[in-house]
């Protein structure tokens, strides 16, 4: 007898996820997903500010921003890893990441705070396509890790 449960539930399983909706499938503007958040970090998007939460999905144009107490770890779909610390703000301007049409390119722009970069396969395939952005400088990525620490105005 259990050996017939055991199909079955995979079935069922099975079943439940192909029928699962597409709203809990992530939407091809998603280039990544929080990982670690500690403290007050919200997502400023399309004009509306979102709390973040481990899980939640990034986008371009997403900015990013954490509080007093705030920290936040980010990894691209490219397992690019962004981590921001305390009153920091960051703007993802632009990803692309579509190795076999040759469309790479990462830009961020950190406005203020801290970030610890940490390249993945877009600075790997095409290291002259990344930029970190500060209100002073441009920063290309050939290395891997890089930390930036911009000043609040």
């Amino acid at each position: 007898m259990p050996q017939r449960i055991i199909p079955r539930i995979g079935l069922i399983a099975l079943s439940l996820w192909v029928a699962a909706p597409a709203a809990a499938q992530p939407s091809a503007d998603v280039i990544g997903q929080i990982k670690v958040v500690s403290g007050q970090v919200s997502i400023l998007r399309g004009g509306g500010v979102h709390v973040a939460s481990v899980g939640s999905h990034v986008a371009v144009a997403d900015v990013l921003k954490t509080g007093a107490d705030g920290k936040v770890a980010v990894m691209l779909r490219d397992e690019t890893r962004l981590a921001l610390g305390p009153n920091s703000e960051l703007e993802l301007a632009n990803f692309a990441f579509a190795p076999a049409e040759q469309q790479l390119g990462l830009s961020i722009r950190l406005v203020r705070g801290v970030l610890s970069y940490v390249s993945g396969l877009i600075a790997k395939l095409a290291p002259a396509t990344v930029r970190l952005q500060t209100p002073t400088s441009i920063v290309g990525v050939r290395g891997t890790h890089v930390l930036i620490k911009v000043a609040s105005p």
